[in-house]
């Protein structure tokens, strides 16, 4: 097809690349569609003249691709009893998010036009893997990060071609793309230089082939690492050092509504809840209640009346229960108090975490194991820097209570009876896949993810999130139990296996047996070392453009 307005050629383009990219995200899952959505981002970028059409290209392709995949952000907001503070707050995420994708492009642009060898023209290609993978590791670094988006989420389904991650983690997945990408536009480029020479002579030149034959190679290789390894038959089911039988409570409470609702009747409600699941399944080592399962300082002495009603039923049924709650320190000590830290009276100064406290038969309320959440979400849980920058604070205002937290400083691994470990990734701490590792590095032989995804109701967030933690699962090869207020609540398998999905909506009482592991993959001992890797390369690349540039000018 051929255009004769090529600005509305580039649009088509643009748009193309934006929903392939878009649609190869849960829950579309049309994976493939990332390989040419970044053949066709390479060939936006290097077709470009300056650095100004590389800009408006791809932010475009950005904004297309966004609009696709977290426009939930925004679109939240306008469900009923939703905060407009999410419309604006989703918005302005979309808007500034595009920007900062811009960087690895800029930079390639830049380096395409500064690296190069006269008998290899598309020799920067080289270098693209290296800065896309690079960046999407910078991007999970600082309270700047949004991960998010990482392309290697995009296979979450592909359960046979993600079992390498537990070597290299997801970004190992996001190289691979992008080594199949660009092997797809060189192939692009032989195609357009040679149609209307020798017509299909594309499909018969040597070289051609062989790039055919690298690309179903390269496709295929994750496959066989899996069949080489026997992932399947070792993974599935792995229950090597034995079992938790574990409890996920999902109580399908509006989240919009519970912060407004009687606190005592919420906590009436659950205490039904928990008799209810234990008394069906009174072996059970473990229950778990979803992130901010009560609106309240749990264990603070004035909601002493409440904290007693749930201590009270976990002693009488011995079985402990894992919640979701806000937790609160007092500073006795301000000059050393955290510079966010909000005023208590004259005296006293205080800081409210969003966290997980595990309730024990006979252990007092200063005895309890909590874990306060590390990664906040940011604009809606925490403004970024923050402490530096106070006035940021007063910008976060919105409807449920939660705003303004402050960073928790534990890494808790959870003692479950003195016989088995577990960690607690809150909400959106499990798409950092480098940070979820590092609490099964420090021993935890079992995970447990705790979220509050009602606020995205069926919108396409609420998919993604829960798809993603079988990524971490694989990683380490560890067990996850995935509770959810609204949904999605589920067990996932070492092997990346969904077990027992809830639907989205309900209330749910959901039982099942934990496999426990003590064995630490490469990618748990190690992190992500292709990322680092990745993104020091890119900066020795960066910098040699510089050299380059500079020795041109003065030559």
């Amino acid at each position: 097809m051929s255009f004769k307005n090529p600005k509305l050629k580039i649009f088509i383009l643009t748009l193309v690349a934006g929903i392939l990219m878009g649609v190869s995200f849960p829950p579309i899952n049309l994976f493939f569609c990332s390989f040419f959505g970044i053949a066709v981002i390479i060939y936006l970028t290097l077709d470009s003249k300056n650095y100004r059409q590389v800009f408006f290209r791809n932010y475009l392709v950005f904004t297309f691709y966004q609009a696709i995949t977290i426009s939930w952000l925004a679109l939240s907001g306008l469900q009923k009893d939703g905060d407009l503070f999410l419309l604006l707050g989703g918005t302005v995420t979309i808007i500034l998010h595009s920007l900062f994708l811009m960087i690895p492009l800029i930079l390639f642009f830049f380096i395409s036009r500064n690296i190069k060898i006269k008998k290899f023209p598309n020799f920067a290609l080289l270098f693209f893997p290296f800065l896309w993978t690079g960046f999407e590791y910078f991007h999970s670094l600082g309270e700047l990060s949004f991960p998010w988006l990482t392309i290697g989420n995009a296979f979450t389904t592909q359960l046979q071609k993600i079992q390498f991650i537990e070597i290299t983690g997801v970004l190992g997945l996001s190289f691979w793309v992008c080594i199949i990408s660009i092997m797809m536009y060189y192939l692009f480029l032989e195609f357009k230089k040679q149609y209307g020479e020798n017509g299909n002579s594309i499909f018969k030149k040597k070289k051609n082939i062989l790039i055919y034959f690298l690309i179903l190679l390269l496709y295929f290789a994750p496959d066989m690492y899996s069949i080489l390894t026997n992932s399947k038959a070792k993974y599935i089911d792995f229950k090597k050092y034995g079992t938790v039988k574990a409890g996920i409570i999902q109580p399908n409470i509006n989240p919009w509504i519970k912060w407004k609702e009687n606190s005592r009747v919420l906590t009436d409600d659950y205490v039904q809840m928990i008799k209810e699941i234990s008394g069906k399944n009174p072996n059970l080592d473990l229950i778990i209640f979803p992130e901010a399962a009560v609106t309240y300082y749990l264990v603070d002495v004035m909601n002493e009346s409440k904290y007693n009603i749930l201590k009270s039923v976990v002693d009488s049924i011995d079985i402990s229960v894992l919640m979701g709650a806000p937790d609160l320190i007092l500073y006795t000590d301000t000059l050393n108090a955290p510079e966010d830290a909000q005023k208590y009276n004259k005296t006293y100064k205080y800081g409210s975490f969003n966290s997980a406290i595990l309730l024990e038969k006979n252990k007092e309320r200063y005895e309890l194991q909590k874990y306060h959440k590390i990664k906040l979400v940011i604009g809606s849980e925490r403004m970024p820097y923050q402490d530096k920058l106070k006035f940021l604070k007063k910008l976060i205002s919105w409807s449920v209570g939660i705003s303004s937290y402050e960073i928790g400083k534990d890494t808790t691994i959870f003692n479950l009876k003195n016989k088995y470990t577990f960690s607690t990734a809150i909400c959106y701490e499990s798409i950092y896949p480098e940070f979820f590792s590092e609490f099964v590095n420090k021993g935890a032989d079992f995970c447990v993810v705790i979220t509050n995804d009602g606020w995205w109701g069926k919108l396409f967030g609420t998919y993604q999130h829960n798809q993603y933690s079988v990524l971490r699962a694989v990683e380490n090869r560890r067990w996850i139990a995935r509770c959810a207020n609204t949904g999605i609540s589920c067990f996932i398998d070492p092997y990346g296996n969904m077990l027992k999905e809830t639907e989205i909506g309900k209330q749910v009482l959901l039982t099942g047996d934990i496999g426990i592991n003590k064995e630490k993959t490469f990618y748990t001992q190690h992190g992500d070392l292709m990322g680092i890797l990745c993104m020091y390369f890119s900066g020795v690349m960066i910098i040699i453009g510089f050299a380059i540039k500079s020795y041109k000018k003065l030559t």
